[in-house]
């Protein structure tokens, strides 16, 4: 009877702890929702942000193209919140090119893409890239500007209330005439060349013995067709989209003069981004940046053979003539080292 009792009494007991919920439970099931913590908020993770992006080249160029892969790269990055506007031609400032770097210095325009030789009108130690014969092959260029060389030049940039987010490329200059193949030295003597207006070109081509002229690159074309000027210089991608070929017979495909293109964000703009944003910032324009070489690079091949496929004469220098060259505008090294400086032009040549 004892035995029965206590066995009763132990069922009662057990049915009691299971209705005040004491036993195991089941697992909740699952959903396709995403738990909410109670710390979970729909606020952004970053303040959306419009950012004006100024480049010197034409729309259809890959200069707005390094514009626009940035502006895809960081809106990605940013899940939206940063959207940049890509103003090609120096449209912000009615083309000017000075002025549009003056805008991302000042902080009315947010991001730039210009040459160095638009550079040097503000620093022109950055006319350094420019010296004539300084890289002797592409792989020559992405070794400097990748390394030591490139951070130099990059500190300069940086000094002007910069960030310095790339270095792209407008690429190698080769001029073109309409007289004859320019093959050796004694070719260039004589001819008239357009030139960038930048002392240093003009000091190289005088060193060559061309007839060199500075002119509005919108007067250019018509220049040529008078025969106002026999020639120009410029990267390949430049002159074709100007229709140079229509009016010029001979190329000659050299190293003698090279571009870079600073790739640059308003210093208090980027100094205001909280570290996560300037990383994303920094590794999105890098990749823009080297994007965008690749691109020029291929459209410096395209176009090559375009030319030579409608009847341009091409002609490349054999070392000799590339010597020549070179030892004709060796003195601008040291006609221009107090304005370079002896540091940089010693961090591209060593």
């Amino acid at each position: 009877m004892k035995k029965f009792l206590a066995l009763v009494l132990a069922l009662v007991m057990s049915l009691s702890l299971v209705a005040c919920g004491g036993g195991k439970t089941e697992a909740p099931a699952k959903t396709d929702e995403p738990a909410k913590s109670e710390t979970t908020s729909d606020a952004p993770k970053f303040e959306k942000q419009t950012w004006k992006f100024a480049c010197s080249a034409t729309e259809n160029t890959c200069w707005a193209d390094m514009g626009r892969d940035f502006g895809k790269m960081v809106s990605d990055a940013t899940g939206g919140a940063v959207t940049v506007e890509v103003y090609a031609a120096d449209q912000l400032t009615a083309g000017n090119q000075t002025e549009g770097i003056q805008g991302v210095i000042d902080g009315t325009i947010e991001l730039s893409a210009h040459s160095n030789i638009i550079y040097s009108n503000f620093d022109g130690r950055l006319n350094v890239v420019s010296l004539p014969f300084l890289f002797d092959s592409f792989e020559d260029v992405d070794a400097k500007l990748d390394g030591e060389a490139g951070k130099a030049v990059g500190e300069v940039v940086e000094s002007m209330g910069l960030h310095l987010l790339g270095i792209g490329e407008n690429g190698f200059r080769h001029p073109t005439n309409s007289v004859r193949p320019i093959e050796s030295l004694a070719d260039m003597k004589g001819l008239k060349i357009r030139v960038a207006g930048s002392k240093l070109l003009n000091a190289a081509y005088d060193k060559w013995g061309a007839n060199w002229t500075n002119a509005n690159w919108s007067e250019v074309y018509t220049g040529l067709q008078t025969g106002t000027y026999d020639g120009q210089e410029n990267p390949l991608p430049t002159a074709d989209g100007a229709s140079i070929a229509e009016v010029q017979k001979y190329v000659t495909y050299w190293t003698g003069i090279y571009d870079c293109i600073f790739f640059t964000m308003n210093g208090e703009l980027y100094d205001s981004l909280d570290p996560e944003l300037q990383k994303i910032v920094d590794e999105c324009g890098q990749k823009a940046a080297q994007n965008q070489r690749k691109l020029e690079r291929e459209g410096d091949q395209e176009v090559l053979k375009k030319w030579a496929d409608a009847g341009i004469v091409v002609s490349e220098l054999t070392p000799e003539a590339a010597e020549e060259f070179r030892k004709a505008a060796e003195p601008c090294y040291s006609e221009f080292e107090d304005v370079l400086t002896p540091e940089l032009i010693a961090a591209f040549t060593k």
